[in-house]
C-alpha cells in the first residue's frame, strides 16, 4: 500500500481513505452484541487487538521512533474504546454502537500515516469526524452534503500539495460531533464521497481482486474480467447487489462524472476495471 501511495504522490495529489484490517469490524461487531448480553470480556477483546495491531506495526520495525509513536496512538486508541464500552454497560444509546465500530479506522490510519512518513513521505492521518455530517441515525447515517462539501472544501485548502491526507473511511459524525458509521462497506462510500466532493480526476478502489469479473474469481478460475463498464450501469449493478460495495458507494460519482478504476494490492501490474460515465472518450484507458 504504502509503494503505491508514493508512487501516485509523486505525480497527483492524494487523498488515502483506509478500511478497519481485515476481520477487525466483525470482531467489534461481536464485542457489541456480547456487551449486549452480558457476556463480553473487555480485556481479552482488548488483547487481541493488541495483539493484531502490534504485529501489524512491526512494518516499522526499521523505524523505532515511528514504531513507538504509532504504539501510543495504539494504546490510546484502546483506551477509548474501553471507555466507551464501560459506559455503554450502562447506556443504551445506539451511538455507543458507532464510535466502537470505529475503532478499527482509527487504528489503521495512524499506522498507515507512520509508514508513510517513515518512507518521507508528509503524511498525517485524519479522523472523518471532522469531514463528514451526518444525521443521527446510528448503523447508516445519512451524509448531509452540503455542510460536509464545506468542511472538506475548508479542510483540503489548509493542506499543502506534497501532503497526503490518510482518512478513517467508515465514520462520520453529527454535527454535535457524536460519531457516526455509514453502514458495513462504508469505506467506498466515504472514498466516493472525498472524490466527487473535491473534484477528483479519478477515485481508485484498491481490494484484493484485480477488477470486477463475472463471477468471483476465487470461486471460479473461469471468471472473465471486465475492462470497462459503464460507470452508470455499474451504479444500477451495485445497487441491486452485484458489486459488493456499499449500496450508494458509486451514487456520488455518477452525479460527478468521477471514473473508477478498481485494482488489486496483490497484482498491481494488472489492468483493473474501469468505470467511465457514459460520455467518457475511451483513450481515457490505458
Amino acid at each position: 500500500m504504502a509503494e503505491l501511495i508514493a508512487q501516485a504522490s509523486a505525480t497527483h495529489q492524494v487523498v488515502v481513505v483506509v478500511s478497519a484490517a481485515s476481520g477487525v469490524t466483525n470482531e467489534l461487531v461481536a464485542a457489541w452484541e456480547a456487551l449486549q448480553q452480558g457476556t463480553l470480556d473487555v480485556a481479552t477483546l482488548l488483547a487481541q487487538l493488541r495483539r493484531r495491531h502490534r504485529l501489524l506495526a512491526q512494518v516499522l520495525r526499521e523505524h523505532p521512533a515511528s514504531r513507538r509513536g504509532y504504539l501510543v496512538t495504539l494504546e490510546g486508541t484502546l483506551a477509548r474504546l474501553a471507555r466507551v464500552l464501560e459506559i455503554a454497560r450502562y447506556d443504551a444509546d445506539p451511538a455507543w454502537r458507532d464510535e466502537v465500530l470505529a475503532t478499527g479506522e482509527r487504528l489503521m490510519a495512524p499506522l498507515l500515516a507512520a509508514l508513510l512518513r517513515a518512507r518521507g513521505l508528509k503524511a498525517f492521518a485524519q479522523d472523518a469526524t471532522a469531514l463528514i455530517c451526518t444525521d443521527a441515525q446510528y448503523g447508516e447515517a445519512n451524509v448531509r452534503l452540503e455542510a460536509t462539501r464545506e468542511r472538506l472544501h475548508r479542510w483540503f485548502a489548509s493542506i499543502g500539495r506534497q501532503v497526503v491526507p490518510v482518512v478513517t473511511g467508515f465514520i462520520g459524525a453529527t454535527p454535535d460531533g457524536r460519531t457516526t458509521t455509514l453502514g458495513r462497506g462504508g469505506s467506498d462510500y466515504s472514498a466516493a464521497l472525498l472524490a466527487a466532493l473535491l473534484g477528483a480526476e479519478v477515485l481508485e478502489r484498491w481490494t484484493d481482486v484485480d477488477g470486477l469479473y463475472t463471477k468471483d474469481p476465487r470461486k471460479y478460475p473461469n471468471a472473465c474480467r471486465y475492462q470497462t463498464l459503464v460507470l452508470e450501469e455499474a451504479w444500477a449493478w451495485n445497487h441491486a447487489g452485484r458489486l459488493g460495495m456499499h449500496r450508494k458507494a458509486l451514487d456520488p460519482l455518477v452525479a460527478a462524472g468521477i471514473p473508477v478504476h478498481i485494482r488489486s494490492t496483490m497484482t498491481p501490474e494488472r489492468p483493473g476495471t474501469w468505470l467511465l460515465p457514459a460520455d467518457t472518450p475511451q483513450t481515457l484507458v490505458g
